[in-house]
């Protein structure tokens, strides 16, 4: 592959809807492109993006690919993205390096929450739409095209109409040019207008000149005079609303038909990488100073890491974008984040599953090397003399989580091996070692993103492992105050045992401590120098309580009085007698069980929210309020107890169809009913 420059790379992420045909578009691209010599489908798994066996089995997309392609002396690179928001960490890492977005919209669907999440994601990204399927039954433009102008208003701009015959796509009328063409093969050819579709093609005509009189003040004044707009009016006007950010040319066509038609207009509508000035917000670490650059050539090299495949034949690839500078072959980077320096020892693009290698990459361009000894995903390479650092990426947070359980006894040492190359690879997935309940959890954005992490730790590192539910970490506290006294005494020859407390427990209403120890001893009943063991036999106690055997929190305690040996009194002593104080005094003080809430915000169409608030009360989940968003959907914020919702993620998934999402944060901890304690302590005695 030849080398390009900034001012001819530009960078696209596709994204849509799960399912709405992203991959075979892509592929009827490279097909196009002259890339392959066939059209791969995803039902056979031979595509160039969806190459993973996870991939082949699954028929979507998982992962992240780039495809860089060349069209009309320009490189395209095609950042493919899942469309399941289980695999959302993928999204963002390609938004990451994209100035451009191609959102795919089937002609056979309404505006989807999948399409609006995309919309939103890429917000401050130039964007094409490309409604596909024009060939299946249900298929309506016309219809589609009003859903998205009442969606997004006057920035929709309309530039083809599809001429159909008995339901197929046979033609196109590019009405910001007023031309017909008709398909030819793989080419196109001229053809007069059909005169049946001016009752089609008006509407859009208005919906196009409505768009470009908003360009500019001259424009938007002959629009109100009724003059016509010029063929290089228009291109101009709408090239300009592109790059601004104010327009949305959409074209159309199938999963195999019309797609030159959208590498034309990638190249005609979208910036190249050095064409974006001032846009990477750099932190200069020798001026200590924010800086907004450019992908700018003649700066140092630099480059920033978007994306870490755990290969298990090639070892770790690292995916990168050329930020400034040139990146070559031999050279020598420093990784800001690590301190460390690194060697590019090869240099490659990567085009699905393949490595090609290169000589030498421009600032804008999206390449790839092995075996970096410290670099991993949001790090910054850079020279010596020109240290930068690139704002990382700002991943989803997992809330979906579940227990992960080697399954013979072989798989017990290689599971935290394998889950740790796992997470290098996914920013979206969280691994941690409860010490409380023993269980390795392993959290993801929904069942599916953890489905997947779990075939693919068979597949690649033949570590198989079963899934169970996490434990919910309950706590006990008190309702009541009750004073209680213990005697410790054990006499066994020589020295013998003796320690005397008497301890006030009382709620203290603060969850976030286990408890708090006061002491208000008079006449030195107890030494000063036992107090501390009082406190040590406090904490000790405190890690179970006398319900469910949960930790305590919340609980005031206060030593008033007691008695000491001059001999048999020790440290021990004091805190042996505390414990069983504890053990006496607690179920005396009306114990009560506590379960953690949290606040979830839950983001969703008009249409679902009756369900989603019926939902909630199922789950003893309090709704504090909802808010129509700019983008249409509607927010709303609840608080529920932690165990209702472990399953959210699932939950919503069933509700929306796939199309809701949602965030989740600890709030703290409630007392919980009659009815949750009986269930729960039976479960802990069975």
């Amino acid at each position: 592959m030849r080398t390009y420059h900034s001012n001819v790379i530009g960078n696209v992420a596709v994204l849509g809807h799960s399912g709405s045909g992203k991959t075979s578009v892509i592929e009827a691209m490279a097909y196009r492109a002259g890339i392959t010599n066939r059209i791969g489908k995803i039902q056979d798994g031979n595509t160039i993006s969806d190459y993973s066996a996870e991939e082949i089995k699954r028929q979507s997309s998982v992962g992240l690919t780039v495809i860089p392609m060349e069209w009309q002396e320009c490189k395209i690179n095609i950042l493919d993205t899942p469309g399941s928001f289980d695999f959302t960490g993928e999204v963002e890492a390609a938004l990451k390096v994209a100035e451009s977005a191609l959102i795919v919209v089937p002609a056979t669907e309404g505006i989807t929450v999948g399409t609006r999440q995309a919309m939103h994601k890429a917000h401050d990204k130039a964007k094409i739409i490309y409604v596909s399927d024009l060939d299946y039954p249900n298929a309506n433009y016309e219809v589609k095209l009003e859903e998205l102008k009442e969606a997004y208003g006057n920035a929709i701009a309309p530039i083809q109409v599809p001429i159909m015959e008995n339901g197929k796509m046979v033609g196109y009328v590019n009405v910001a040019k007023m031309e017909g063409r008709y398909f030819d093969g793989d080419q196109t050819v001229p053809c007069p207008i059909p005169d049946n579709m001016m009752d089609e093609i008006q509407p859009v005509k208005d919906m196009i000149d409505e768009a470009v009189a908003n360009a500019s003040d001259e424009l938007l004044e002959k629009y109100i005079m009724e003059e016509p707009f010029t063929k290089e009016e228009i291109s101009w006007a709408l090239r300009q609303g592109v790059m601004n950010r104010q327009l949305i040319p959409v074209i159309c066509g199938t999963n195999q038909i019309g797609i030159q038609i959208i590498l034309n207009s990638m190249v005609s509508f979208f910036s190249a990488a050095g064409d974006t000035v001032n846009s990477i917000e750099v932190h200069n670490e020798d001026t200590g100073e924010d800086d907004i650059i450019g992908f700018d050539e003649s700066l140092p090299p630099s480059l920033f890491v978007f994306k870490t495949i755990a290969d298990p034949f090639v070892g770790r690839i690292s995916l990168f974008k050329v930020c400034t500078g040139t990146i070559y072959t031999g050279m020598t980077l420093y990784n800001m984040d690590k301190k460390e320096n690194e060697k590019v020892n090869k240099l490659y693009v990567m085009r699905g599953k393949d490595l090609i290698e290169v000589d030498q990459l421009h600032a804008g361009d999206i390449g790839a090397l092995s075996k970096l000894t410290y670099t991993q995903t949001n790090d910054t390479l850079c020279t010596p003399d020109y240290r930068i650092t690139f704002d990382p990426i700002e991943f989803s947070t997992p809330y979906y989580g579940k227990c992960v359980k080697p399954v013979g006894k072989s798989n017990e040492e290689k599971i935290t091996n394998a889950i740790y190359k796992l997470l290098e690879e996914d920013k979206t997935l969280r691994f941690e070692n409860n010490g409380e309940t023993k269980q390795q959890c392993l959290y993801g954005i929904g069942d599916i993103h953890i489905d997947s992490v779990v075939n693919k730790m068979k597949e690649r590192f033949k570590v198989d492992v079963a899934l169970e539910d996490i434990i919910i970490p309950y706590r006990e506290t008190i309702r009541g105050s009750h004073t209680q006294r213990y005697k410790y005494k054990k006499q066994s020859g020589g020295h013998g045992q003796y320690g005397d407390v008497e301890i006030t427990f009382e709620p203290l209403h603060d969850y976030s401590v286990p408890f708090v120890f006061e002491e208000k001893i008079f006449g030195g009943s107890v030494p000063k120098s036992y107090f501390p063991a009082v406190e040590k036999g406090l904490a000790e106690a405190t890690k179970t309580g006398v319900l469910a055997g949960y930790p305590t929190l919340g609980i005031k305690a206060t030593l008033i009085d007691g008695s000491y040996h001059s001999v048999d009194s020790s440290e021990m002593a004091f805190k042996t007698a505390t414990i069983f104080c504890f053990k006496e005094g607690i179920p005396k003080a009306k114990p009560a069980l506590l379960e953690p809430f949290v606040t979830l915000n839950v983001y969703v169409s008009d249409e679902y929210t009756g369900d989603i608030m019926g939902n909630f009360n199922k789950k003893r989940a309090r709704v504090i309020g909802s808010d129509i968003l700019e983008d249409g959907l509607v927010k709303i914020t609840a608080e529920a107890p932690q165990a209702e919702v472990m399953n959210y993620a699932v939950d919503l998934r069933s509700i929306t169809q796939g199309q809701g999402f949602f965030d989740m944060e600890f709030l703290g901890y409630e007392y919980a009913p009659e009815l949750v304690v009986k269930q729960i302590i039976a479960s802990r005695n069975a």
